[in-house]
């Protein structure tokens, strides 16, 4: 029997498609990539012009709910908080890191199976850490 390792969908925050640079609440679109361990694949681009004021936020988390984790440069604590509530992990990238080290470093850990505990719990995989302290106790 094999186990399926799920495919995770993740959104960047981009103002040139290449660098992880855009910051969640003024960036212009964001790039939405699918990956499990064996391959990456570019999904969308979708527009992130919409919105005004409290709502700009809840429609840039709409127009990426289907994704697990969103990368950026910058988001403040209410916008987090609205990515969160639909059900997304954002991830703040330092240094402006291209998409594409991001995707690797990411499929890398997907296919050594050393994802944290919070991405595992996302992927629907086993908590390798939670197991290890039940074995202890």
């Amino acid at each position: 029997m094999t186990t399926k390792i799920p495919t995770l969908q993740i959104a960047f925050a981009s103002t040139d498609g290449k660098t992880v640079d855009g910051h969640f609440g003024s960036c212009e679109k964001f790039y939405i990539y699918s990956l499990d361990a064996q391959q990456i694949q570019h999904i969308d681009v979708r527009n992130a012009e919409g919105g005004r004021g409290s709502e700009k936020n809840i429609f840039r988390a709409q127009i990426i709910k289907d994704c697990q984790l969103m990368f950026c440069a910058s988001i403040g604590g209410p916008a987090a908080a609205k990515v969160i509530n639909a059900g997304i992990h954002p991830l703040k990238s330092k240094d402006n890191p291209t998409i594409t080290d991001q995707l690797l470093e990411l499929q890398q850990r997907v296919a050594a199976g050393a994802l944290p505990p919070w991405l595992a719990k996302l992927m629907g995989q086993p908590d390798y850490l939670s197991e290890r302290f039940a074995a202890l106790e």
